[in-house]
């Protein structure tokens, strides 16, 4: 006796005299399954133990969906719906350089491309083949951008979060839907599955020994870099530093360019480098050297600075890739392209080996590879009221679960966060229901 998937309908309250053949319907499908794809995403904005819980189970039945999509259409739909409800904020960052019309244009171009992609994995022959073209989009990266990674699938959930747990959820979607197996042998082969992609460690990470402090900020994108706002903003930054001391703290944390301008020779420095003797200090600015501009970590310790300068650079918004002259003329008449620094910069705090990342960086798996402690600094305000920066954290989460590393996350425009490989699903189950089962106790007492 074969399984037939009558329990995964796209929707279940669709009127009968529905014409489901129509296009417009057929794009709404399309919609749905890309919703299914991106709900980790959506659903990080509620997290709780039960969004945490469904979450790779909607993933699932979004990848089931797709490979009951018949046609080469319906998955590029599919693709182009996934990659704007993954990078729909991109082309915010378009209204800081007055090309306010590249708003809606960048995430439509950006959402061809992954339709293409999705078409492109249509062509395989067979059903399998397809998914594994879909698996592997994660490891194409256009331009270096590599956050369309499907290991946000597992950051929630009870899939450990590694390749292991990732395959196994393509695999349990395809053993759903695949039709040439009998019910019994596919329920044994989804748990067999389910079990082993399951996480059953949680892995330590090294925490930082020092008594520390995260300085939020929430300058608008917009005021961040204008001349008259430069000395109030620094005012305030070494007010947050002073507080910091008053909090008998030993080291303090600050965003990416906090200082919106090249520290080097100015009166900041020399007061960051007075207070350094009380306190560490990490913070983000700019820095100028030999006619290049760097975005930088500057490092005040005793009296001292070090200076660590960004690697990996934002395409069109902090590097040109290609075609550099018909950019610069035509778009980003103002850009001034950073530099790069060196693929991995490292230091030492209380003979503590930390890894240093501003932004972009921070979302870099070979970051992680040889880290045991990553401090990053953010400026999410460019892309501010949008789930960017929820993106760049699952991200984060994914592969500090994966290496054992813990993440201290300094940022401007979103909460700061401290980021530690994920804990047991089931344990947060056992806790609740030990907790549930006690208040039923205590209820039948009175």
């Amino acid at each position: 006796m074969k399984l037939k998937l009558n329990f995964l309908p796209y929707f279940s309250f669709i009127p009968k005299k529905l014409n489901t053949n129509s296009i417009i319907f057929k794009i709404i499908k399309a919609f749905f399954i890309a919703i299914l794809l991106s709900n980790s995403i959506y659903l990080s904005f509620f997290e709780n133990i039960f969004t945490q819980t469904i979450s790779p189970f909607l993933a699932i039945w979004g990848l089931v969906l797709l490979l009951k999509s018949k046609n080469s259409k319906q998955y590029f739909w599919i693709g182009f719906f996934v990659g704007i409800l993954w990078f729909w904020w991109i082309g915010l960052s378009s209204i800081y350089f007055n090309l306010n019309y590249l708003v809606p244009i960048i995430p439509i171009i950006v959402g061809f491309i992954y339709g293409l992609l999705f078409r492109l994995c249509y062509l395989l022959k067979f059903d399998f083949l397809r998914l594994c073209g879909i698996f592997c989009i994660s490891f194409i990266h256009p331009l270096g951008f590599d956050w369309l990674n499907w290991g946000i699938f597992t950051v929630y959930g009870f899939f450990d979060p590694s390749y292991r747990g990732i395959i196994c959820i393509f695999l349990i979607a395809y053993f759903i839907y695949e039709g040439c197996i009998s019910r019994y042998y596919k329920i044994a082969i989804v748990l067999i599955l389910f079990f082993g992609g399951f996480q059953y460690n949680e892995k330590q990470a090294q925490t930082l020994d020092l008594n520390y402090k995260l300085i939020n900020t929430n300058i608008s994108q917009d005021q961040k870099f204008l001349q008259e706002n430069l000395k109030s903003n620094s005012d305030i930054l070494i007010q947050d530093i002073l507080q910091a001391i008053n909090e008998k703290k030993e080291l303090v944390i600050l965003p990416e360019t906090a200082f919106a301008f090249d520290l080097k020779n100015t009166k900041y420095e020399l007061m960051l480098k007075e207070l350094s003797y009380k306190i560490t200090i990490i913070t983000g600015a700019f820095h100028v050297e030999k006619e290049h501009t760097y975005n930088s970590t500057y490092i005040f310790k005793k009296g001292n600075v070090y200076i660590l300068n960004k690697h990996f650079l934002v395409p069109f918004g902090e590097e040109i890739p290609f075609f550099k002259d018909l950019t610069k003329k035509y778009f980003l008449k103002n850009i001034k392209e950073f530099a790069k620094g060196p693929v991995q910069s490292q230091y030492k705090l209380n003979n503590q080996i930390i890894t240093n990342a501003i932004c972009y960086e921070a979302t870099k798996e070979q970051n992680y590879q040889n880290s045991q402690i990553i401090i990053a600094l953010s400026n999410n305000a460019w892309f501010n009221n949008s789930s960017e920066y929820k993106l760049q954290q699952l991200l984060m989460k994914f592969y500090a679960s994966k290496y054992g590393v813990s993440v201290y996350h300094a940022t401007n425009g979103k909460e700061n966060i401290v980021i530690l490989p994920k804990k047991l699903l089931s344990k947060d189950w056992k806790n609740l229901s030990k907790e549930i089962f006690n208040d039923k106790k205590i209820i039948l007492k009175f």
